[in-house]
């Protein structure tokens, strides 16, 4: 079992995160070259069953990684799809745990 409270995800392409920049008293053109992602937690799932599917990735990855929306939109596609992809494998087990307690 993980002990980890958050994953490291060291960026492809350093990005400034003006928002976040100031939320955490940083100069707002302050780039970043790794996010902390938080463990994805029951209450995201809940959360994530009463959103539009379309709305779901954007809001967790803002959700694990303290980015506001607009600060989510400035990631490089190829640092989103490695944030995807750890989002992805926290759901993985959970997935894999409904379909067994389904019987399928």
């Amino acid at each position: 079992m993980l002990d980890k409270q958050t994953v490291t995800l060291n960026l492809t392409v350093p990005t400034v995160f003006p928002k976040h920049n100031v939320k955490q008293g940083l100069p707002v053109d302050h780039v970043t070259t790794s996010l902390e992602v938080a463990r994805l937690k029951h209450k995201h799932f809940r959360k994530m069953q009463t959103m539009a599917e379309e709305q779901q990735i954007h809001y967790i990855m803002s959700e694990l990684t303290g980015l506001s929306s607009d600060d989510v939109d400035e990631l490089d596609a190829e640092d989103s799809a490695a944030l995807s992809e750890i989002i992805f494998g926290f759901m993985k087990r959970y997935a894999d745990i409904s379909r067994k307690l389904a019987g399928d």
